[in-house]
């Protein structure tokens, strides 16, 4: 059961930043008692004195009341909590909807305080918080701003926060998603040295909850809406800066709300049930998950083997929009530098001076221009070093996100550099906007085993991840057939034999080829080889020395890192060929890409 006071407080509503002070501004008499040490140590009796004569120095125009808590997380860690909530307004502050401050006591080795602004509900589901975190936000955009820009605050979800408490294999996805409830917080262990800045936070915090309340009167019509949009019944309807349409019933706002949505994916609706692919035969299935996904809102990421039309498929769906897009293929230097943008030295068109100026990069120049982003092999990067703050702007349509850069302006003036949607109301921005309806279609070489390690979880749970399948042996065979056309002629022994070759390499599921060892690529490469052929064979005859040698160009090098692969390779390649081995040769230009090599 909770413990409450019963006592209202009162919580000067100056500033919101800095220190705590008493009264009118006064500063922090001797003999003031921090509170926080009581609570960590669980001494109810010290910390309700303690608590009190802290209260008796702070002014609200609100009346607040005070509750401990606590219970075992779902992952078997225990953790008390101290809210401190706006009294009479609601009769259950933590389920209506309610904001107020949580101090949140959570893990052993080390020992953390979580403190920042909640959103009260009865239940943490996966999508609401977050949806509720953005309208709350983007109402209160004034009150968290110096918060986050001025005293280190931030609102993290489930997948970015920082979870000290984990063990190896222990779940935290529950308990993480109640982090959402936290509108804003900052973590800190409860040391001698971090206990006073602790208490200035709460005093920063209850003040911002003050002027919240003022702001979101009637605050019982508030608390509602909030209630049903957590619980999914109410959507209210983004229409300007605040996602919120004042005035307007559940079904007003729900119907307003889906005109809405209407309008951004109308591109959807327009497009045709059974498309023209071209090439790209057997992918009406990953089609239809990739457009469904993107209309839905999400970010994408195409996952498959190497030659599978992952690329290919994003472009043609940028095509059939239409969208205009961008293609930029990932690499293993890339940094947020060259993502995002950094300091960059600008030539001038009078004088020598190249001053420096912030420079967008690939993610900020697609962002602002709102073209589709397509990244190529995105596993070849270091996403968490490459991505940076875009994690943030991924999260949601009402995030933004300032950089540590200002922009140069015509009138040669600095202004900060914010990715996303402005939350600064004083004009010292350069905003790059990202549109709601942006994209991200990321793809990834499942067969790359070197590089999937880098594909990062904060990445990966914002996207909806597609895989792409290998086209059946049917229509595998049929892709190969119309390929290898090209070498139809007087003498058509040599296209037979290669379609043969390649048929029982790349097309066949199981039993010989690369099927019988679970390495199946995609139609891209075998065509590759086929037009290599077509050139190829005006300075070899022999069918199978020809697929040798395109094999050695196109596929070997898709063998990265399967060095104990190596000799069940070659054997299956030898076989489709109808020699007993590779020559030793083509041995070890195999080996060199494996990393077979002694």
């Amino acid at each position: 059961m909770p413990l409450s006071s019963g006592l209202p407080w009162r919580i000067c509503a100056h500033a919101i930043s800095g220190a705590w002070v008493g009264p009118c501004g006064a500063p922090n008499p001797k003999g003031v008692q921090v509170f926080i040490s009581s609570f960590v140590e669980d001494d109810r009796v010290s910390l309700k004195d303690e608590l009190e004569t802290f209260l008796e120095h702070l002014e609200t125009t609100h009346k607040f009341d005070w509750a401990l808590g606590e219970r075992d997380l779902p992952t078997g860690v225990p953790s008390r909590f101290l809210d401190i909530y706006p009294a009479g307004i609601v009769d259950k502050y933590d389920s209506f909807g309610l904001i107020y401050v949580r101090l949140w006591l959570v893990g052993s080795n080390p020992q953390k305080i979580i403190s920042g602004i909640f959103l009260g509900a009865a239940r943490a589901e996966q999508a609401e918080p977050r949806r509720a975190a953005a309208y709350l936000r983007s109402r209160l955009n004034d009150i968290f701003d110096p918060l986050e820009r001025e005293r280190g605050f931030q609102y993290k979800n489930w997948g970015d926060a920082d979870i000290w408490w984990r063990e190896e294999g222990m779940s935290v996805r529950a308990v993480s998603r109640q982090l959402e409830q936290f509108m804003t917080y900052r973590a800190a262990e409860p040391t001698d040295e971090n206990i006073q800045r602790i208490t200035d936070d709460v005093a920063t915090l209850v003040r911002a909850i003050d002027s919240a309340i003022e702001q979101l009167e009637p605050i019982r019509e508030f608390g509602k809406d909030i209630l049903l949009l957590y619980y999914g019944q109410n959507l209210p309807a983004a229409t300007g800066d605040d996602g919120f349409i004042e005035g307007a019933s559940n079904n007003e706002a729900r119907e307003i709300q889906q005109n809405v949505l209407d309008d951004k994916v109308d591109w959807f609706s327009s497009l045709p049930p059974v498309p023209d692919l071209g090439d790209l035969k057997g992918m009406q299935s990953a089609y239809e998950k990739l457009v469904a996904a993107l209309a839905a809102g999400k970010h994408v990421l195409l996952m498959g083997a190497p030659g599978v039309g992952k690329t290919e498929l994003a472009e043609t769906v940028c095509r059939l929009i239409p969208q205009p897009y961008d293609v930029v293929t990932a690499t293993s230097d890339w940094t947020s530098v060259h993502t995002i943008g950094g300091y960059m030295p600008v030539p001038q068109a009078e004088g020598d001076a190249e001053p420096l100026d912030f420079i967008p990069g690939v993610f900020t120049e697609a962002m602002a221009a709102n073209k589709w982003l397509v990244i190529d092999e995105m596993n070849r990067a270091d996403i968490d070093k490459a991505f940076g703050e875009m994690f943030t702007l991924l999260g949601g349509k009402w995030k933004s996100i300032m950089l540590p850069y200002r922009k140069r302006q015509e009138d040669g003036s600095y202004k900060r550099v914010v990715l996303g949607k402005a939350n600064t109301q004083d004009g010292d921005a350069h905003v790059y906007p990202l549109d709601p309806s942006w994209r991200l279609i990321g793809t990834m070489n499942t067969f790359d085993k070197a590089s999937l390690f880098q594909m990062s979880f904060a990445f990966s749970r914002r996207v909806a991840v597609i895989e792409i399948a290998i086209p059946n042996e049917a229509d595998y065979r049929q892709i190969i057939a119309t390929g290898a056309a090209v070498l139809l002629g007087e003498d058509n022994s040599l296209h037979d034999a290669v379609l043969n070759i390649l048929s029982s390499i790349f097309a066949v599921e199981s039993g010989v080829g690369l099927g019988r060892l679970g390495l199946r690529v995609g139609p891209a490469i075998p065509l590759d080889i086929i037009r290599f052929i077509e050139r190829m064979r005006r300075f070899e005859t022999d069918p199978a020395s020809l697929v040798l040698v395109g094999l050695e160009s196109y596929l070997f090098p898709q063998f990265e890192g399967r060095h104990e692969q190596t000799a069940d390779i070659a054997a299956a390649i030898a076989t489709a060929l109808g020699w007993p081995a590779l020559p030793q040769e083509s041995l070890n230009r195999l080996s060199t890409f494996t990393g077979a090599v002694d």
